[in-house]
This record gives C-alpha cells, sequence and structure tokens, in this order.
C-alpha cells in the first residue's frame, strides 16, 4: 500500500475510543483513564493497543497525532 492511501484511510473509531483517545492526549495514563471511564486498566490498554493498530501508529505519542491530523480530536488552543 502506498503512501497516500494510507493516509487517505481514515481509521474508523468508536465514540469509546474516542474517549480513550482524549484521555490519552491529555497525559493520562491506563489507570487514570479506567477509573475516568468506569474500565479495567487492562481493558484501557486492549482498546489503546487497538486504536494504534488501526491507526497504524508506532506508539502512543504517534497515535494522538494521527487522531489529531484525522480531525478525531481537537487540540484545544
Amino acid at each position: 500500500m502506498i503512501i497516500s492511501q494510507l493516509l487517505d484511510a481514515q481509521p474508523h473509531l468508536t465514540a469509546r475510543e474516542c474517549e480513550i483517545l482524549e484521555c490519552v492526549a491529555l497525559g493520562m495514563s491506563a489507570k487514570e483513564i479506567a477509573r475516568h471511564v468506569s474500565l479495567a486498566p487492562r481493558t484501557v490498554e486492549r482498546y489503546i493497543e487497538n486504536m494504534r493498530l488501526k491507526m497504524h501508529a508506532r506508539n502512543s505519542a504517534h497515535m494522538v497525532a494521527c487522531g489529531v491530523f484525522y480531525g478525531v480530536i481537537n487540540v484545544p488552543s
């Protein structure tokens, strides 16, 4: 797959995934996110890994950057 196809292929994230991605963008840990959204920490870690794979991101920071790029999350000014 060429790079332009990857850039055009916006990943589909669920509402819960978007909520968790916003928390990741705020710098919250998996345990903090778990308390915030009433899930087990391991479940949050699984959500984060699944989002990372969907977005073809190398790590959490790259995943947040992709979320901003695709317009999934907004960066406050």
